[in-house]
């Protein structure tokens, strides 16, 4: 019967039910625990992140209404440079210019590096960006 004989293959059955889980769990955690635990683990990094003299960071100036997402670079180094060494420790970030062009180009940089945090983020994984941060720059100290 129509309009499902205009079907082509399979439904994607297994993403329903992954959806459903997936919907489960979060409800299981709590929706503003989730935020509790994402603010706080955004809150830390930047705290720490800001301490790094070599570091640029694109901020919002409200800081309370900050998203988990945290754009930086580290003056005078690649973005790709910098993703790879991190990459290298085990911290993974993207960089590029994540779809954001225009806004890129009206800042005056080419790319960033990007940080993104969730409720499964810990402190020590902000730690450990700090300390993979801090051996970039001395890999590329005495060329900037």
């Amino acid at each position: 019967p129509l309009p499902n004989k205009f079907e082509a293959g399979t439904q994607n059955v297994e993403g329903v039910i992954g959806l459903g889980v997936a919907i489960d769990y979060i409800e299981n955690i709590g929706y503003d625990k989730i935020q509790e635990i994402e603010k706080e683990v955004v809150n830390y990094a930047i705290e720490e992140l800001k301490r790094l003299d070599f570091l640029e960071l694109y901020l919002t100036s409200n800081l309370q209404n900050h998203s988990s997402v945290i754009s930086f670079n580290i003056k005078g180094v690649h973005p790709h440079d910098v993703a790879s060494i991190l990459d290298s420790e085990g911290v993974c970030v993207r960089s590029g210019n994540h779809c954001a062009q225009p806004l890129l180009r009206y800042m005056g940089i080419d790319s960033t590096c990007r940080a993104s945090f969730y409720f499964y983020n810990t402190k020590e994984d902000v730690d450990k960006l700090v300390q993979s941060l801090n051996k970039a720059y001395k890999m590329f100290e005495r060329y900037i």
